[in-house]
């Protein structure tokens, strides 16, 4: 009975830490989502339509490259600010918050500086097609000054997870949906006086709600006085051992994450080879997707936050039974999810008015769609949530790596390009590499050797 009483617990805690960070993610993603929404519907006069679909979703990829890279360098700073948390360190939280700032920043700023000298070269990786290449140049842009703005507000964002305060990134992700939905109606099809702009409208509607997105979450953890609130010389006074610690753990997961999403980006180029029909009902299927996936992320992220501190706080023991808890409480709702996303597909594809010949082929993707989500939220569960809490990140990275270099990729190449499979058949070989990484996680998980206590080093 006091077994069952403390999984509740957890479940609640859980909950109370994940769901505000699924809704902050699922509204983060509907920030692009929108974006690939309103420029779906065809308008040739504005340039819109699956042409736009793939043009944004392209420009879009390279943001998830900079996002996913970004988390991996910052991981560091939330794996130690949840520990330093659970130890009740406030003075190395600050300064973790302050490392994850200037990662962010300068990493942010050389993604600027690319996107603006060598834009056409950095969309032209995924497609040859110049329509599409026109389109998605104008929308990147204009897009990259989200980065910097981006890079700031997720260092402020991972701190408040890392201390469980995470209804405020919620209530910025909020306020910069409906900014972003407004100016893109005003924006994109030239309402109330503006002139009509199409994807450029787009792209600086995004712009305007990312600023003051993050414009509000430093404010409001300024004016709460958080416990990540900090003067200059409390972020940024930061010893070269203390910076050492914090890089050991991070550099394995950059390169982790940055080798991840590479293999990811490479299923895009591919798929965009097999013609622009194939890349639009992809990006339509994956903007669906991923606003149903962000339940797992949050749910990851939550575990993350819980063993961390757990960790930190010395209970090695209620860390690990926290983690198998959590682990099928995540492969439960993975099962959910993926039901779910599959259910209301046509209604999703019904309201974004897809064109009639990209219907049938985002159904097929969707249903490859629905198998690989069961696989995912196991694997984002046990690496994200559970492994790399415990500053296992050298294991996972192979983990992670192995399978897709070595097996999903050649597989979606020769599938996709060799030869010419469908569309459904060579999506799902995408995601061959989830279903071979949850055997090894579990007995590692089991193994226990995962669980070290950083802030006692």
């Amino acid at each position: 009975m006091k077994f069952k009483s403390r999984n509740i617990e957890i479940y609640k805690k859980a909950v109370t830490i994940g769901l505000p960070v699924a809704f902050e993610n699922m509204i983060y993603s509907l920030i692009n989502f929108i974006d690939v929404f309103m420029v779906g519907k065809e308008n040739v006069l504005l340039g819109l339509g699956s042409i736009a679909v793939a043009g944004t979703g392209f420009a879009n990829q390279i943001f998830a490259i900079f996002i996913v890279s970004l988390f991996g360098m910052n991981s560091g700073g939330g794996i130690f600010a949840a520990q330093y948390y659970g130890s009740r360190d406030f003075k190395n939280l600050k300064k973790c918050l302050g490392i994850t700032l200037a990662v962010g920043f300068i990493f942010s700023m050389l993604f600027v500086m690319a996107g603006l000298l060598f834009p056409q070269q950095i969309i032209g990786i995924f497609t040859k097609d110049k329509q599409v290449l026109d389109i998605g140049v104008k929308y990147f842009k204009i897009i990259i000054w989200t980065y910097p703005l981006s890079g700031i507000g997720f260092a402020f964002n991972m701190q408040l997870r890392a201390i469980g305060r995470t209804k405020y990134s919620l209530y910025s992700s909020i306020m910069s949906l409906i900014i972003n939905a407004s100016f893109n109606y005003i924006l994109i099809y030239g309402k109330f006086g503006f002139p009509a702009m199409g994807v450029e409208g787009a792209a600086i509607a995004t712009v305007i709600a990312r600023a003051l997105g993050t414009g509000y979450i430093v404010f409001i953890i300024y004016k709460l006085k958080l416990p990540v609130a900090g003067t200059f010389s409390e972020l940024f006074s930061i010893s070269w051992d203390f910076a050492t610690k914090i890089l050991k753990v991070s550099l394995p997961v950059f390169g982790h994450e940055i080798m991840w999403v590479t293999g990811v980006s490479i299923y895009v180029v591919i798929v965009g080879r097999m013609g622009t029909e194939y890349a639009a009902a992809v990006q339509i299927v994956k903007s669906i997707s991923n606003l149903i996936f962000v339940l797992l992320f949050g749910l990851a992220s939550a575990t993350s936050t819980i063993i961390g501190n757990e960790i930190g706080a010395g209970n090695e023991e209620e860390a690990y039974s926290t983690a198998v808890a959590l682990l099928k409480a995540g492969i439960t709702l993975g099962v959910i999810v993926a039901i779910t996303s599959y259910a209301i597909s046509p209604l999703m594809l019904k309201i974004m008015g897809v064109e009639k010949n990209l219907y049938p082929l985002t159904r097929q993707i969707f249903f490859s769609e629905m198998i690989l989500i069961i696989a995912k939220s196991a694997g984002t569960q046990l690496i994200v949530g559970i492994l790399r809490a415990g500053g296992d990140t050298l294991w996972t990275m192979f983990m992670d790596l192995i399978p897709l270099w070595f097996v999903a990729i050649p597989l979606t190449y020769i599938g996709g390009i060799k030869l010419g499979l469908p569309i459904s058949i060579v999506y799902f070989f995408t995601g061959t590499d989830e279903l071979i990484k949850i055997i090894p996680c579990i007995k590692r998980l089991k193994s226990r050797k995962w669980i070290n206590n950083l802030v006692k080093l």
